[in-house]
């Protein structure tokens, strides 16, 4: 029994300290690029001006953030490009919808690109697409899951939300968004995307002077800042999905009688719309981009998941014209 015990706890050992290294290092690349190995302002860049031609600019402008497995932002699956696809056709007028900033690094790297791992990290990520090698793919999901603590993280979640709000500005400006105008902007995120998709609210809102509305399709957000500083916030989460309850816990902010939490703020002042999908899971099969799960009234998990989201831009972008 003891020769397969020990090599066992001397591999649980092995991954505990392997766990513990990565997360003492996680906040250093957002900390290492605020120290000057990067260019940390985010104002609008000077080879993307704003744009003058205010008649061909696009009615939406949404900005997608994907969760914790990917790569690199031109790895979201296929299923999720059938996702922001469907949600173009679903919106009125002219969509651009922003797919190309990677939400795990402060400075739109992806983990394949200009890293001195970068090559461990791809030969990972193909061993994955292969179906070999599904032990170490676990360890994309933890080194981002570890991203998007530090976006949580009151330390160092500054840091790295104007790291990754700059980016955002940047793809915005190259996809034609016309700053100083006014209109607003929808930064969508899924699962640890969201908290992301939170964290940059502030930063993008003063950097390009445009209200932020937030979409949220089963993120785990902390009490987060940005939250307070967004024009509204819209979280879905399917009945048979648990995961981002796991926010409810690790963050006090987001606990029911700290009522004076931003979160519980933005709840009670109606700032934050929790809107329950239906029996939907978290990922896999029957998640919010599967086509194929319908609903009992025939509608699929996806068609309906698209049907919430544009139904609320649409809201948003009416109340804005009707303010203006």
């Amino acid at each position: 029994m003891s020769l397969i015990l020990e090599p066992l706890f001397c591999l649980i050992y092995l991954g505990l300290l392997l766990l513990f290294i990565m997360a003492l290092l996680s906040p250093f690349e957002a900390l290492g690029w605020w120290s000057g190995w990067a260019k940390k302002d985010i104002d609008p860049p000077a080879d993307f001006p704003p744009r003058a031609d205010l008649e061909s600019r696009a009615d939406f402008y949404v900005v997608y953030l994907t969760a914790i497995g990917g790569i690199s932002a031109e790895d979201i699956s296929g299923r999720e490009r059938r996702f922001l696809s469907r949600l173009s056709e679903a919106l009125p007028g002219e969509v651009s919808i922003v797919d190309d900033v990677y939400p795990f690094s402060v400075t739109n790297n992806p983990l394949n690109g200009e890293r001195q791992l970068g090559w461990l990290w791809q030969r990972i990520h193909n061993s994955r697409r292969g179906g070999r090698g599904s032990a170490l793919a676990g360890l994309i999901f933890i080194r981002n899951l570890l991203q998007v603590g530090v976006s949580g993280d009151p330390r160092y979640g500054p840091i790295y939300n104007v790291g990754v709000a700059r980016e955002i500005a940047r793809s915005l400006l190259r996809h034609g968004y016309p700053a100083g105008t006014g209109q607003a902007i929808a930064v969508m995120g899924w699962s640890g995307g969201g908290q992301i998709a939170a964290g940059v609210v502030p930063y993008l809102s003063k950097t390009l002077a445009a209200p932020i509305n937030v979409i949220s399709i089963g993120g785990v957000i902390a009490d987060e800042p940005g939250v307070g500083f967004a024009n509204h916030l819209y979280h879905i989460q399917g009945s048979r999905d648990k995961f981002p309850s796991i926010s409810k816990i690790l963050y006090p902010g987001r606990w029911p009688f700290a009522s004076h939490s931003t979160w519980n703020q933005a709840v009670s002042n109606g700032k934050i719309t929790l809107i329950d999908p239906g029996p939907i899971k978290h990922t896999g099969h029957e998640d919010y981009f599967d086509h194929k799960s319908t609903l009992p009234d025939g509608q699929s998990f996806l068609d309906k998941t698209v049907s919430v989201i544009a139904d609320s831009l649409i809201a948003e972008a009416q109340a804005q014209k009707e303010d203006s």
